[in-house]
């Protein structure tokens, strides 16, 4: 089997924790990172104290994406808030050049008092006349006007007391074989992400800004019986939608056993396992594997028949008690090869 590799980054999900709605797509990160830490607690006891027991505990997972771009959704996923478009109070600068009685016209309605910056450095602040400046200095100046005026415009409000929004979180990553080809989409679900809310926007004049997104998985309920409490649930989809490759087969059960007195004809089940080995689990290969009875008589439908690719076992009507035969499950993995596994069948009175 191929060496298998996790290249470049994630692209990022982020959706509405109640409703699943999306609320971004992050395709151009710079970074992604998954990190799970745990602490330690020692149990010692006995002659020079050793170690009895290490009990761990207080795991927790974190996550960490830094865009090349600037989406405003991560700041209001920092701040708690929505993205809001309304008439707002914006700050603007116009460069003008002042007539000879220092006078000039505002590309806006200033909404009070304008600061003149003229070009000698001083500042005059100046009471418009609707759009219309005058100052005291600055006859035939080249100028810039900076005052507030009114703008329909997206705006955020980072507030004191809101919380950092919890969302549904999904990492998507390529996983690669050591021929370049992409086996798996690798994606990582936090269905409850709570941000930090920690958000540097840096500026600098020899490239382009960037913004981190960074929290931490909360504790969710599971849906079924046998699995606890969970912070995330990491999936491998194949790239070919292909079945997982398997080392052995396991047919189940192992011997399928009919009774003349129960009457007949009557049909059976065989389940076919595909053995991954190690911590991977075992996979349904039933409906794409052949079956064929191997030993016994298959002459007639009255006799043991299987089908071919269903693993459904019929003892006919002429079936009598200690009849016996055998069926050979067989399977091909892209890795392994040819597999098989013999079903025994047996008939009681």
């Amino acid at each position: 089997m191929g060496q298998k590799f996790l290249v470049t980054v994630a692209d990022a999900i982020i959706r509405d924790a109640a409703t699943g709605d999306a609320l971004a797509y992050g395709t151009a990160n710079i970074d992604s990172a998954l990190t799970i830490t745990t602490q330690a607690t020692e149990v010692r006891g006995g002659r020079n104290n050793p170690v009895l027991y290490t009990y761990i505990h207080d795991r927790k997972v974190e996550v960490k994406i830094t865009e090349a771009t600037f989406n405003k959704t991560i700041l209001a996923l920092n701040a708690g808030t929505s993205v809001l478009n309304d008439a707002v109070t914006a700050v603007k600068t116009d460069c003008l050049v002042l007539s000879a009685s220092g006078s000039g016209t505002l590309l806006d309605t200033p909404l009070g008092d304008v600061s003149v910056v003229l070009s000698n450095g001083l500042i005059e602040t100046v009471t418009p006349v609707g759009s219309v400046i005058t100052t005291s200095g600055g006859a035939d100046d080249r100028v810039t006007a900076i005052y507030e005026y009114t703008i329909t415009a997206d705006q955020i409000t980072v507030e004191t007391i809101l919380p950092p929004t919890v969302v549904d979180l999904t990492l998507i990553a390529e996983e690669r074989d050591n021929t370049g080809a992409i086996q798996n989409y690798v994606q990582i679900n936090i269905p409850s992400f709570q941000v930090n809310g920690n958000y540097t926007l840096s500026f600098a004049a020899n490239g382009v800004s960037n913004q981190a997104l960074e929290g931490t998985a909360l504790s969710v309920a599971s849906s079924d019986c046998d699995t606890g409490e969970y912070y995330a649930k990491v999936t491998w989809i194949p790239a070919a939608d292909a079945t997982p490759s398997v080392l052995s087969l396991a047919a189940s059960p192992a011997t399928l056993s009919f009774s003349v007195a129960a009457g007949l004809p009557k049909n059976k089940q065989i389940t076919l396992w595909g053995i991954r080995g190690g911590l991977l689990s075992n996979v349904d290969v039933t409906t794409t594997a052949s079956f064929i009875v191997t030993s016994g008589s298959t002459t007639l439908a009255a006799n043991f028949n299987v089908g071919l690719h269903t693993g459904l076992v019929t003892a006919g009507s002429a079936v009598a008690a200690g009849w016996l035969a055998t069926v050979t499950a067989s399977y091909v993995d892209a890795d392994a090869g040819l597999l098989h596994d013999t079903i025994s069948i047996v008939t009681t009175a």
